[in-house]
């Protein structure tokens, strides 16, 4: 990828948050996956290492300590390369579960829960996955055999795909089962916004994307959903780096991070722009969505968009602004 260079335009946001306070505690979920070096062997998957994933993961974890303090409980786990310091628990689809598993036994209502993922992102058929699965919406139209899915670390012993990958109906379920009313899903990979139609929500929206098919899938799915999976869904707050066919990008330039992440980072001391002390989700959006503009810019500057795809796809949970973080400009050291 060659160097660039981009300039942040304004943007104004019409909507603001009234009495701004962020109350209970955080439990957050990080995931950075870097090396890739089993999926050939194990799975006959080509999949390359990305020198930005493992640093994506722990700058979010430095930003959520520096933010939230001892109110925030991170759960951090990293598959790195080129010689990165490992933590104590892989990132496998195994332990995924299991961390879901306990913060669904440890949380409340009144807390928030962040799930962030940096690494591959693949569609694939569903039943080269798993033999029994059908498809993102079952007995329907045979192009919707797909399904989106998270590429964790190769566990130990793991011989099949359906070991392995992490799909958008397996995430869907697992955010469901947290009591938590504020749930965030910050997804750096290509094809992410493919796993938005598993979290159906008829207030919806493309912040900016080349196409709204994953949206279109959505609304469409949320129509055959029992009441109480739509309420669920009203909880929760998705921001996908890519659309249902794009690619995420990391660059050397900006200290190997994600474009996405690096936005993300970055509009935690800059998206105020109502100026009222935090961070809101729209502001977040906007402003990643504005960072992601620019560098698809120096990437793709004939616009070339069937090539790259989406490149950044919020789904929110309604015309509630919700407050993300309190703005809070993020130490160098945290980069």
């Amino acid at each position: 990828m060659k160097p660039f260079s981009f300039l942040l335009l304004p943007i104004i946001i019409l909507t603001a948050c009234s009495a701004p306070s962020i109350e209970g505690k955080t439990y957050a979920l990080i995931y950075g996956v870097s090396d890739y070096s089993d999926y050939a062997s194990v799975l006959r998957l080509n999949a390359a290492n990305l020198k930005a994933c493992q640093n994506d993961a722990r700058s979010l974890a430095s930003a959520l300590e520096s933010v939230y303090g001892s109110s925030a409980i991170i759960r951090l786990r990293i598959e790195p390369i080129f010689g990165g310091t490992a933590t104590k628990e892989r990132p496998t689809k195994q332990q995924i579960l299991t961390d879901f598993e306990t913060i669904a036994a440890e949380a409340d209502t009144g807390d928030r829960f962040l799930f962030f993922y940096a690494g591959h992102g693949i569609a694939m058929n569903a039943d080269e996955v798993d033999p029994n699965d059908r498809g993102e919406y079952g007995e329907t139209a045979v192009t919707y055999r797909k399904r989106e899915y998270l590429c964790p670390a190769v566990a130990s012993g793991s011989v099949s795909p359906g070991d392995v990958l992490l799909s958008d109906k397996e995430l869907r379920e697992a955010l469901l089962s947290l009591p938590c009313r504020k749930k965030f899903v910050l997804l750096d990979c290509c094809h992410s916004a493919g796993m938005i139609s598993a979290y159906p929500d008829v207030n919806a929206s493309v912040l900016h994307a080349f196409s709204n098919s994953a949206m279109t899938m959505a609304l469409r799915a949320y129509n055959t959903e029992n009441e109480a999976e739509k309420e669920a869904h009203k909880n929760t707050w998705i921001l996908a780096a890519a659309g249902e066919t794009g690619n995420s990008y990391e660059s050397s330039d900006i200290g190997n991070h994600g474009f996405f992440t690096y936005g993300l980072l970055k509009g935690f001391g800059e998206a105020d722009f109502n100026r009222d002390g935090f961070v809101s989700w729209s502001e977040l959006s906007a402003y990643t969505a504005n960072y992601s503009q620019q560098m698809l810019k120096e990437i793709d500057p004939l616009g070339n968009a069937a090539e790259f795809g989406d490149m950044l796809v919020t789904c929110g949970s309604g015309p509630e602004d919700i407050l993300f973080v309190p703005v809070t400009q993020l130490n160098d050291s945290v980069f």
